[in-house]
């Protein structure tokens, strides 16, 4: 993060409360990213053969396991604990009636214990009848998306807080940065999502369900993508470009931003003599355009949007000249070969 627009860096700096509440703030974003990756880590990832319909996990934070029996497992247990239940709340019942109706306090308090323990243990299968409801579960994709974001988030604030500590403690920082960073986590947290749906498509994984993808790689990528947002969005940019870029198999043009060339003229060019080579075209003039012949960069003597003109001598003995156009990155966006006479 670098800033140039600042005259007054004293009046751009925070005091000592700024500093104390953004500090706090960070190390509370920071610790909430790691508490949600952990409280929703899987005990273990569900066989790969079961697919998505065996990747069901109980929805309890620091608890989240794996539900290895089949619904109708599920059905057949949750029936049988309700059973339990409602024949425990009858004797409960019974000894309630039985306690009122006793005289003996040696009795009573042994009838007290026993409604106790049955009320505890009412309330144990009450709570092992919830973990496995159909409303309590929570699928592994789920779970994915949401590790990946805080991963991405994760990552981010780990970049945050080295930027943010370094400018602060070189007194270079820049009050109008600050909402650069309320916002960079959120968007690297996107980011990370969107790192994860392209691998989904077919990186890290031995098939399409959700069990196939590699834990620790998708979650050490997404944190990645946090950490080096710049990096990943340009990499997405590639990927994009490689995938979509369309191939323009078309002749007599400049392959660029819509630079195309219509004509070179003389065609052929003189042997003897200096020749001056007109190029008509489109968007000639583009910015950083570099111009060869035979390898020799040259300077055009007219240079317009839609006309170049070069001054060129053959060499003894040429038959031909090479005229090439490049970005200003090198990249060669067109070459034309002139026959010379």
């Amino acid at each position: 993060m670098t800033d140039t627009t600042n005259n007054n860096p004293a009046e751009n700096q925070i005091n000592f409360w700024g500093k104390l509440t953004a500090g706090l703030l960070l190390i509370f974003l920071t610790s909430s990213a790691i508490y949600f990756v952990i409280a929703y880590w899987p005990n273990k990832m569900p066989p790969i053969e079961k697919g998505d319909d065996g990747a069901w996990f109980t929805n309890q934070r620091f608890k989240v396991t794996l539900i290895e029996k089949t619904d109708c497992a599920l059905k057949n247990e949750t029936d049988s604990l309700q059973k339990i239940s409602d024949s425990t709340k009858k004797i409960i019942a019974g000894l309630k009636d039985s306690i009122k109706a006793s005289s003996d306090s040696v009795r009573t308090d042994s009838l007290q214990k026993l409604r106790t323990k049955l009320e505890n243990e009412v309330e144990k299968r009450a709570k092992q009848m919830d973990s496995i409801a159909p409303e309590k579960r929570i699928h592994l994709n789920t779970i994915l998306l949401l590790m990946v974001a805080m991963m991405g988030f994760l990552g981010n604030m780990v970049h945050i807080a080295t930027s943010f500590t370094t400018f602060v403690g070189m007194g270079t920082f820049q009050r109008n940065w600050v909402l650069w960073y309320f916002v960079k986590p959120f968007t690297a947290a996107g980011l990370a999502i969107i790192v994860y749906f392209i691998i989904r498509a077919g990186f890290l994984s031995y098939g399409s369900g959700a069990s196939s993808v590699s834990l620790y790689g998708i979650l050490a990528l997404s944190a990645l993508a946090g950490l080096f947002t710049d990096s990943a969005t340009l990499k997405l940019k590639e990927v994009f470009e490689v995938i979509f870029k369309p191939k323009d198999e078309r002749t007599g043009k400049l392959q660029g931003d819509g630079l195309t060339i219509s004509a070179i003229s003389p065609d052929p060019i003189p042997a003897a003599g200096d020749s001056m080579l007109t190029v008509t075209g489109k968007n000639l003039n583009m910015a950083g355009l570099k111009i060869t012949i035979d390898g020799i960069a040259v300077t055009p003597v007219t240079n317009t949007a839609e006309k170049l003109e070069i001054k060129y001598t053959p060499a003894a003995g040429a038959t031909k000249a090479v005229l090439v156009f490049a970005d200003k990155s090198g990249n060669v966006l067109s070459s034309k070969e002139i026959a010379v006479k």
